[in-house]
This record gives structure tokens, sequence and C-alpha cells, in this order.
């Protein structure tokens, strides 16, 4: 039997980098932030401001789905998220049916928020296309979520990975995969 695992969390914390590692070990990854931005951009839907709720109910079915094949089939599935909060993950219906890491960096500087974000970005990704001011606001947005991430998760009990900064994130990183990989 397979499983779906889903990595929320900040910014920059290496949800994305996990995905593929876990992607090299046989997983299927899917990025619900993609997928939301190609659902809008389709079809002119507001999914993430507006429909908050529609946005949501989409991805419980769409993780309801996935449980669905897992069951009926050895197939491992990885979902790569940033929208949703633990007081909102912790509403699924079948949320026992899944492994849930949410990653952050609450220990971190605003200064080593920012060498995250820009030393992890790729040249297309949409923040290495900002101007400082903006790159500024974010990254003192990604340090109070690192705050709230961290309460919420304690008060849901759900698992907060502290992927820290520089060579120490690849360790807890490489840690991590193999504890899902493993488990």
């Amino acid at each position: 039997m397979g499983k779906v695992v889903i990595l929320g969390g900040n910014a920059r914390s290496g949800k994305s980098t996990l995905a593929y590692q876990l992607v090299k070990h046989g997983f299927s990854r899917i990025s619900f932030d993609q997928l939301v931005d190609v659902l809008e951009e389709t079809f002119s839907i507001d999914l993430n401001n507006k429909d908050k709720d529609k946005s949501f109910k989409f991805f419980e079915n769409y993780l309801n789905l996935l449980i669905k094949e897992t069951e009926a089939e050895d197939i491992n599935y990885v979902v790569d998220m940033y929208d949703y909060m633990p007081s909102e993950v912790a509403k699924l219906e079948n949320i026992t049916k899944v492994e849930i890491y949410f990653l952050a960096y609450p220990n971190c500087t605003k200064e080593e928020i920012k060498y995250n974000v820009i030393h992890y970005a790729k040249p297309t990704d949409w923040i290495a296309q900002v101007n400082e001011e903006y790159l500024n606001s974010c990254v003192n947005r990604f340090y109070e979520r690192n705050f709230l991430l961290k309460k919420e998760c304690e008060k849901y009990h759900m698992a907060l990975i502290d992927t820290k900064s520089g060579k120490d994130r690849d360790q807890v990183l490489q840690d991590l995969c193999n504890k899902i990989i493993n488990n």
C-alpha cells in the first residue's frame, strides 16, 4: 500500500527540494500551488483570495482521490503546498490517512531567511523577479509566518521541521527524506 505525504510550511523552507528527493525514491510529486495557478489562469477564478473555501475543498477532494489510489495501488505521492496552515489542514476528513510535515525556519534571523530566499530561488521563480523593497517585505512576512506555523503546529499536534539555513538545511532535509521513506 502506498502513502500520501503533505509538505506545507514557509516559502523557501525546502518543501520542493524534499519533494524532489522523494521523487528519486519513487514518489510522484504534485505541486498544489502550480495546480491552483493553472486553474486560476485557465478558468479566470481566484481560488487563493476570493474563493479560499472552494480552494480548500478542491485540495481535500484531490487528496481523497490520491488516498483512494494509494489504498488500491502501491503508489506514493508527495503533495507540496504553501497555502494552508495547520489550522486548515486539521479539518481534512481523511487526516489520519496522510503524513503531514510543515517546514519552516523559526530560529532563523531575517538575514538568514533572506539568504534562503535568494540562495534557493531559481531564476524563473517569482521571488527572483522582485525588487529589493518587495523582497524585504516578503522576508518580513516569512519571518512572522514562522511563529504562526510554530504555534499552530503545536496546537494541532503536527510536525514542524526546522529546516534552518545554509549547510545544516541539506542535512535536515535528507534526514526527513529518510524518515518518510522508512516510515
